[in-house]
């Protein structure tokens, strides 16, 4: 700004009486224009290079509706009536049976999700055959030429003295009971933790599930698998006292089985040695063996019948899904939004030169003052 621009900011007084002269304020901005337009011409630089030197992203996303089974109530019409009043009497009284869908952020940031989805394969534009985010991780973080150039020249002591003390303090693997992340893995889980964004329509319970990274084909890739795992897990997390009970009742009829086709060996082998046989020694024997043979064919059959009833309780408490939007390959890149990058730069620009007229002003002020 030039003394002479600066002269004629001098003698617009801003403020008056305590009030902002809108006049005065607009005639001192118009006066130090060329301040403006020099910062608005950075801005708008920067802004050019931030919209075209920043990498492309892409954003897919799935919309689930999760299963809202109620368990059978004994409320009768109680319920009904409450309902049409807008009051759910289940919820309240903990009769609902599904899981809620507020906890679903929670299942897909824990570490198992995370684990079992850093080891999914999936397609890398830089690789000709699926890898898992873990490996591609890892391979990224081999060092590249310049960097190994810098080691060795630069950094030369640095290296020395990490090789030494490399060798004199070896590290050695220790099992403290309890998870224990490697380097690559924490990088992995890290990497994968910040893939997905996930939020819950509390109205309507719908649940979507969104990623935005930097290739197309990989992002709906990535929330498919997302999509599919989390089903697995909350199934599994849903059905997880019925499955342990349908292994405990296999395991019982299992061995009942086997004690009722020996029983049942015994008692026709028992049957058929004395067919021709009248005696009356041989009638406490008989009454033994076919007594255990009913009592093994009694538990057989009844266990059976709770092994069925417990894949059956299986089925039933299974929730379903519905996938509303599937995942689909974006064609149009999300960010960087390039005409609203040069906007705001521009914006932005105007707001630091307006500044910096007032600023001086305010600041020539004061050194009069002084």
């Amino acid at each position: 700004m030039s003394k002479q621009e600066i002269q004629e900011i001098r003698k617009h007084q801003i403020i008056k009486d305590d009030e902002i002269d809108l006049i005065a304020l607009i005639k001192t901005i118009w006066e130090g224009r060329k301040t403006i337009y020099y910062t608005v011409g950075v801005c708008v630089f920067i802004g050019l290079l931030i919209a075209f030197l920043s990498p492309a992203k892409y954003t897919a996303s799935a919309t689930l509706l999760p299963s809202s089974e109620k368990k059978a109530s004994n409320l009768g019409g109680l319920s009904s009536l409450a309902g049409m009043a807008g009051i759910n009497l289940s919820s309240m009284m903990g009769q609902s049976s599904g899981i809620p869908a507020e906890i679903y952020p929670q299942v897909v940031n824990s570490y198992p999700f995370l684990n079992e989805f850093i080891h999914e394969k999936f397609h890398f534009e830089d690789y000709a055959e699926p890898i898992s985010i873990y490996d591609y991780v890892v391979a990224d973080t081999i060092p590249s030429l310049g960097s190994l150039i810098v080691k060795y020249t630069v950094r030369l002591p640095w290296t020395l003295k990490d090789a030494v003390f490399s060798t004199t303090k070896e590290k050695r693997y220790v099992d403290y009971g309890v998870l224990n992340m490697s380097e690559e893995e924490q990088k992995a889980w890290e990497y994968g933790l910040s893939i997905f964004s996930i939020s819950v329509d509390e109205e309507t319970g719908l649940v979507r599930i969104k990623t935005k990274v930097n290739e197309r084909v990989l992002a709906a890739q990535y929330v498919q698998t997302g999509v599919e795992l989390l089903q697995k897990y909350i199934i599994n997390y849903k059905t997880q006292q019925v499955r342990e009970n349908v292994e405990f009742v296999t395991e019982r009829y299992i061995e009942k089985k086997l004690e009722y086709e020996q029983t049942q060996l015994a008692f026709f082998d028992y049957k058929d040695a004395h067919r021709n046989v009248i005696s009356e020694r041989i009638d406490p024997e008989f009454q033994r063996l076919n007594d255990a043979y009913d009592i093994a064919s009694t538990v057989y059959k009844n266990i059976s019948q709770q092994l069925e009833q417990a894949k059956i309780a299986v089925k039933e408490e299974t929730p379903v899904f519905t996938v509303l939007e599937p995942a689909i390959v974006p064609y149009e890149k999300s960010s960087p939004r390039r005409m609203m990058i040069l906007v705001l730069s521009a914006f932005l620009g105007g707001i630091i030169g307006s500044g910096i007229i007032l600023g001086r002003l305010a600041w020539d002020n004061v050194k009069n003052k002084w």
